[in-house]
């Protein structure tokens, strides 16, 4: 058993609702591949150890849909970015900060702290520390979630 919580869709809907202001669908979805070549950037999360315990990964759409809709950066530089995975430093910083708030969703009243460590490009960019850890996973969930007037990607949620 997992020592962290893996949020379930509505848990993911409401979190993600309250920073689009609730214009979003979630449907579960296949987790995220994280094998070497992925188009998938990793959020790693540590515990009070400064260990990696937990991750939440996003496919590319994710990535510039969910970094652009919280600023309102133009739908068609969203697009662009989610095809040819070139993000402006707005989009990779405003995904920083939802990555942060879904660090919420790990946790519960009985489990231990963890924060937001560093975002990856990709799961190759993570050190060896990391992708051992996101190929021991106990526990794992996968979302397709749409903002509307942007798009729609994928985001899954993993934990040791």
């Amino acid at each position: 058993m997992s020592n962290f919580i893996i949020p379930k869709k509505l848990e993911v809907q409401q979190m993600l609702g309250m920073l689009y202001d609730g214009e979003i669908d979630v449907e579960e979805s296949d987790v995220l591949s994280t094998d070497a070549g992925s188009k998938t950037r990793v959020a790693v999360y540590i515990d009070d150890n400064d260990q990696p315990v937990c991750a939440c990964t996003c496919d590319f759409p994710f990535t510039a849909y969910a970094g652009g809709a919280l600023t309102k950066i133009p739908k068609a530089g969203a697009e662009e970015a989610a095809n040819n995975g070139d993000f402006s430093e707005m989009m990779l910083s405003n995904l920083n900060e939802v990555m942060n708030i879904c660090s919420r969703l790990f946790m519960s009243s009985k489990t231990p702290h963890l924060r937001l460590d560093k975002t990856y490009g990709t799961p190759d960019e993570a050190p060896e520390t990391v992708t051992g850890m996101l190929s021991g996973t106990l526990a794992k969930a996968g979302f397709q979630v749409k903002i509307d007037g942007y798009g729609s990607g994928k985001l899954s949620f993993v934990a040791t």
